[in-house]
């Protein structure tokens, strides 16, 4: 496989990462709990294309800064779920870390049935796999998002800023684990909180399901023109709400409230202009820290015994309220260069 360095350029001063306050202080100590030492090598199944979306490439760096202080080398390889063969693609790279006796392997469950059986004869070779999201087959510990809430309270921050009634679209995402839960949370909040939810963002037309901005602007167009009066949109993340915000430009629509999740550089951006009600941060590198934490106890000692949950940051919301606190998530940890391949050529 081609061996490449990538590194993601620095945040610009505004960019994305989320402010200080009780969990970005739980990112800054991301490992300094555990000072156990391992060594050898551990294989990153990462779900989209290096430069596509800056929460997944802060995640892995999350991990790699994680794994590297603990004496791990982490090799990077990249399996967008945009191709049709992604399912193929994972198999073939698993194999190929069992061949070239990696001690782990860390997949991103978009389908909790994939890659099943690539996991199962990993993990009989004696590696052990770990995910973000817990998959529906053996693995030996994962790292959950608390998804549902986070989109609760973001559809509760937007209510708080509209009128009881008000008339709100949810843009959904990819029909993958943590994008439907997501949804699912706004949902909740939505029509928990008093508002007139005017859209089931689960049917096809109503979701983006690219996972990027252009994909996010056709998907509010389509919701803008069946909806000629709303107040509010919730689109699932930065990625679609930015593409939101081009489709409110296009239509003349700019007075809609929106709110989203992430807390990119972008999103944090319109935040400070005044054309987000806020963006809810995730802490992504220290979501790629708390799996790191994870694979570092289980391959540092023998005692780990079972399948290990851990749970992901909560986050905070980033609004006009504090935006002029948050920090970027390179400024958090450092964005050190990702090597890409298994590194056997």
């Amino acid at each position: 496989m081609e061996e490449r360095n990538l590194h993601r350029r620095g945040p610009a001063p505004h960019n994305r990462s989320r402010r200080r306050g009780p969990d970005q202080a739980d990112s800054a100590h991301v490992g300094q709990a555990m000072t156990s030492k391992a060594s050898g090598r551990v294989l990153y199944l990462n779900p989209m294309d290096y430069g596509t979306n800056p929460g997944v490439d802060a995640i892995a760096h999350g991990l790699h800064h994680r794994l590297e202080t603990s004496g791990l080398e982490l090799r990077v390889v990249f399996n967008d779920f945009s191709r049709a063969d992604w399912r193929e693609r994972a198999a073939s790279t698993i194999d190929a870390a069992i061949a070239a006796k990696f001690r782990a392997v860390v997949i991103y469950v978009l389908d909790p049935m994939e890659p099943a059986a690539a996991v199962a004869r990993a993990r009989k070779a004696g590696l052990q796999v770990f995910s973000f999201e817990r998959p529906r087959f053996p693995v030996d510990g994962s790292l959950v998002y608390p998804n549902f809430n986070q989109g609760t309270y973001m559809a509760e921050h937007l209510a708080d800023r509209l009128r009881t009634g008000a008339a709100v679209a949810v843009v959904g995402g990819p029909k993958i684990i943590d994008d439907d839960e997501l949804v699912a949370g706004i949902v909740n909040g939505v029509d928990r909180s008093g508002l007139n939810r005017v859209n089931d963002p689960t049917e096809d037309k109503y979701r983006n399901e690219s996972d990027l901005r252009p994909g996010g602007r056709v998907t509010a167009l389509r919701i803008l023109a069946d909806f000629p009066q709303l107040d509010g949109m919730v689109p699932f993340n930065d990625e679609t709400m930015l593409g939101t915000l081009d489709a409110l430009d296009e239509t003349g629509r700019e007075s809609i409230k929106v709110v989203s999740r992430n807390g990119t550089p972008k999103a944090v951006q319109a935040v400070r202009e005044g054309r987000s009600e806020g963006t809810w941060d995730i802490n992504a590198p220290g979501i790629g820290g708390a799996l790191g934490d994870v694979i570092v106890r289980h391959l540092a000692s023998s005692a780990v015994d079972g399948e290990d949950l851990a749970l992901g940051p909560i986050g905070q919301m980033i609004d006009a309220s504090n935006v002029a606190r948050w920090k970027a998530w390179s400024e958090r940890i450092p964005f050190a260069p990702l090597a890409e391949g298994l590194g056997d050529d």
